[in-house]
């Protein structure tokens, strides 16, 4: 990565030019680790009854509210385990629009700019804390990529 710090450091200045832009976004406070294994369900009441593990949560960008896309997730790390959890943001999503609430169409990016900064901020987090531990080798150089791509959007 020394050999794209320039760029990056272009994409870091290009940041302040954009700010009006990129910064035309609600803030809300998220839990930003909700899932299954984080919520207690009443069986009998068919209620969930309290949230637990708020280490991680803040006043975020609403963009951010779910940033490692863990809410509905059952716990497992399996192929079904994913799929259920597509089902159920499906559900949740139709349960939404039934309803009228806005809620998620209120968690999406304002620009394509500012969609393209928050991808190269996620990937760059991902090579910046995964790479280091030797986890993911395989994927590095296609978040690398993907970063590079982003941050073209900028100019730089």
């Amino acid at each position: 990565m020394r050999d794209v710090v320039p760029r990056l450091e272009s994409f870091e200045a290009a940041l302040h030019t954009h700010a009006d832009e990129l910064n035309r976004v609600k803030l809300r406070l998220a839990h930003k680790d909700l899932h299954f294994a984080n919520m207690v369900f009443d069986v009998s009441l068919g209620r969930i009854k309290g949230i637990l593990d708020w280490e991680f949560s803040g006043v975020v960008p609403f963009t951010k509210w779910n940033p490692r896309r863990s809410f509905l997730w059952n716990g497992l790390d399996d192929a079904t385990s994913f799929d259920e959890k597509q089902r159920l943001l499906g559900l949740f999503t139709q349960r939404c629009k039934e309803k009228d609430n806005s809620l998620l169409e209120d968690a999406n990016y304002t620009s394509s700019l500012q969609e393209s900064m928050q991808k190269a901020a996620d990937f760059l987090r991902a090579i910046v804390e995964v790479a280091p531990r030797d986890q993911r080798q395989d994927q590095v150089q296609g978040w690398r990529e993907t970063v590079l791509e982003n941050i073209t959007q900028f100019g730089a």
